[in-house]
């Protein structure tokens, strides 16, 4: 399982510049909704070939489905979007390193999971090795709190909250059809609000681009579809809490991809934050967390 989330980060790490890249040439909403809408295809075609039919579920599970996918895809997505415009890139930065604290407090408030100091160790661990990357990066900049961290904030909150409704899905839904369902109907969600808010024109201009193609396809098909799968997969087996000191590995991933895909600078602090991302997983991870 290490393994397999430390592949995940490895995606999602080069999806940062992908995606950086696409947001200069096409409006925001465009590339979210393009980007789910390949990943839906890539799920749909893998969940045909797998299983000959698209999956019959009761109401009651696309409930909790539709309230995921309303969560993980759609509102977060929005919210990082706008966030994004309001705030700056350290700052935003920083704010995603809440998402292993905030899962870790999730778990044991909603899911009962007992946290044991060693993860508590590791989390400070970690966040100490993101706030180093970032506050040492280039031109960072530290902006007020206010409203962009808020929307940012917000954007967490409901990344945090899906998933663990995946977390309980996946105990009783194949996580193939998990992903397919959650992110078939955020797509739809993304796509009317791209009609209703976004810029077609530019959209459309910049994918006569075949980089912007490559970009996409990559962000759409590994960095969200098969990444994304792979880690519904793992939070149905581990849960939420001890998956997520991994997350803290993706900013260093992403620096470190921002450099061979942008030619962004790394300098010392890159490796000395890595260092401290890793002690810091190992600590939050290696514990089992008992449920009360």
């Amino acid at each position: 399982m290490p393994v397999l989330l430390i592949l995940v980060m490895v995606a999602w790490g080069a999806n940062i510049p992908a995606v950086k890249a696409l947001t200069g040439v096409m409006d925001v909403m465009w590339v979210a909704a393009l980007r789910m809408l390949l990943a839906t295809l890539v799920l749909t075609v893998g969940l045909w070939l797998r299983d000959r039919r698209l999956p019959r579920l009761p109401v009651a599970q696309w409930c909790y489905l539709g309230a995921t996918s309303f969560l993980v895809v759609y509102l977060n997505q929005v919210m990082f979007a706008h966030g994004m415009g309001l705030t700056t890139a350290t700052s935003a930065s920083l704010l995603m390193a809440l998402i292993p604290p905030l899962s870790v407090a999730a778990g044991a408030l909603l899911m009962r999971e007992r946290v044991q100091q060693r993860v508590m160790l590791g989390i400070a661990l970690g966040f100490a090795g993101v706030t180093l990357v970032v506050v040492k990066a280039p031109g960072a900049h530290l902006g007020i709190t206010g409203l962009g961290e808020a929307v940012l904030v917000l954007g967490l909150l409901a990344f945090v909250g899906g998933g663990l409704l995946i977390q309980r899905l996946a105990q009783d839904i194949d996580v193939l059809v998990v992903g397919w369902s959650t992110y078939g109907m955020g797509t739809l969600m993304l796509l009317a609000h791209a009609m209703l808010d976004g810029d077609w024109g530019q959209a459309r201009a910049a994918l006569e681009t075949p980089s912007v193609w490559g970009y996409l396809l990559y962000s759409g098909m590994v960095g969200t579809a098969l990444a994304n799968l792979a880690w519904y997969f793992a939070i149905g087996r581990i849960g939420q809490s001890r998956a997520s000191p991994f997350l803290y590995l993706l900013p260093i991933f992403g620096v470190l991809s921002s450099a061979l895909m942008l030619g962004e600078p790394l300098g010392w602090w890159h490796l000395v934050g890595l260092l401290l991302v890793i002690a810091g997983t190992r600590l939050g991870t290696a514990p089992r967390i008992a449920p009360l």
